[in-house]
This record gives structure tokens, C-alpha cells and sequence, in this order.
């Protein structure tokens, strides 16, 4: 069943790669619904994992919910074709920031620019939602990630 506040079927998918280095490492988001964690760092020059291109759908749903926590508004998935063929899913927070983005990629387009995924309803979170995890934490999500 989907979570309501994080959107996720899977309560322990995140981190999608290299997950003891991301949880010890970098702030999370931790859902007080179902207990998943998401990497919410921005990482200083990086931007945060959210707004970077993903190979699915299903995979930037994951991650919508840290891109509403950063830009304080819901925010969609969009659906965007390469000139090289291969289509990505890109989290935008407004129609204007994805005809922006458009604007300086010329090789990229949005064929109807409306979100493939949109939230209806967004639940708000408490800052304590947004932390580092314990190294306790990190052991016991790891078990649990591996179990399920």
C-alpha cells in the first residue's frame, strides 16, 4: 500500500545505491508514517539527490517528497526526451522551472509538459523529520532493508 506522506510501496527502498554510506553520511528525511529514509543533503555545490534525472518514474516518486520539503510547494515529475533517444523523469516544483530548465538544454524536450505523477495532497512535516541518523538507526534500517 502506498504511504501517504512519503508516496513509497516499499518502506526501506531508499537508498537506492551505496545506502550505509548515504545514511551515515548525509542528512535524511525520515517518514513518520511508515519509518523509510531518503536522502534529503544538499551537499554543498551538489544539489540535492532529488532534482537529478532518473531512469523511471517510479524512482523520482521516491524522491518527490524531499523536492516538495525543499521548495516548500508540491512539485511533479516530468517526463523528458533526449535528442540521443532515452527518456528521463526530472522533478520540477512549477511548469515556468521546467520551461526554464527546456530554455537551456535545447536538447531536451517535454512533450506536453504536464507531470506524469503529481501529488493531490501534501502532508507536512516537523524539522525533526530532517536528520542524521544514528549509527543504531542506520544498523537496524539496514536489516530491515535487507529482510524485505
Amino acid at each position: 500500500m502506498k504511504c501517504k506522506e512519503c508516496y513509497s510501496e516499499n518502506q526501506r527502498i531508499t537508498p537506492l545505491n551505496g545506502a550505509r554510506k548515504c545514511l551515515e553520511n548525509h542528512r535524511q528525511y525520515i517518514c513518520a508514517t511508515c519509518g523509510r529514509t531518503v536522502c534529503i543533503d544538499l551537499g554543498g555545490e551538489r544539489k540535492a539527490r532529488c532534482f537529478f534525472p532518473f531512469s523511471t518514474k517510479e524512482m523520482a516518486v521516491l524522491y518527490l517528497k524531499c523536492a516538495e520539503i525543499i521548495t516548500g510547494s508540491g512539485c511533479g515529475i516530468y517526463e523528458l526526451i533526449y535528442t540521443r533517444g532515452d527518456r528521463r523523469y526530472k522533478i520540477f516544483a512549477s511548469e515556468n522551472e521546467l520551461c526554464r530548465f527546456l530554455e537551456k538544454n535545447r536538447d531536451i524536450r517535454c512533450e506536453n509538459r504536464t507531470p506524469v505523477y503529481k501529488t493531490e495532497e501534501i502532508t507536512k512535516i516537523s524539522p525533526e523529520q530532517i536528520r542524521y541518523l544514528t549509527k543504531e538507526e542506520v544498523e537496524k534500517y539496514l536489516s530491515e532493508k535487507k529482510h524485505k
